[in-house]
């Protein structure tokens, strides 16, 4: 009975022990950081502050269209407030850094101005730590919403 009990004692103390560590040291990027900071500027029509995330050489890629550079960021985000996307709500479900790279991913929901639902869905980001700072190196997002009928 003894052994027993310090056999599910040991077995429980270390996976206590795991849990912490990794959730300790799950993410150093502070990527639930930076997608606070990416939602703040997009809903306050701050689009360079949103971009300035970015790392040089960063691409995005967005849902039926060719991949976007750094340098096409911007008018990316903007092409979504002129389609009536006012406001993004991120949420981070998993993240993890190891070294200079990091990811994550979460889910979106769009808004417009009059609250009414455009989309939702999922994301996927790589960041980088580049020069002591992480910086968006990549990423991904698709809808969780029915392609319209033709």
């Amino acid at each position: 009975m003894h052994i027993h009990r310090a056999l599910v004692g040991a077995v429980t103390i270390a996976a206590l022990t795991l849990v912490a560590l990794r959730a300790s040291a799950a993410d150093e990027s502070d990527l639930a950081g930076r997608a606070a900071a990416w939602q703040e500027g997009y809903n306050s029509g701050n689009l360079e502050a949103v971009a300035a995330l970015y790392a040089e050489g960063a691409s995005r890629m967005p849902p039926n269209a060719e991949t976007i550079g750094k340098d096409g960021i911007v008018a990316n985000l903007q092409s979504f407030k002129d389609a009536g996307a006012a406001t993004v709500h991120l949420a981070v479900t998993d993240a993890e850094s190891v070294g200079d790279l990091a990811y994550g991913a979460g889910t979106y929901e769009l808004t417009g101005a009059d609250g009414s639902h455009i989309d939702h869905g999922k994301w996927l980001n790589v960041s980088k730590r580049i020069n002591g700072e992480w910086q968006i190196y990549s990423d991904i997002w698709n809808s969780n919403m029915a392609l319209p009928t033709p």
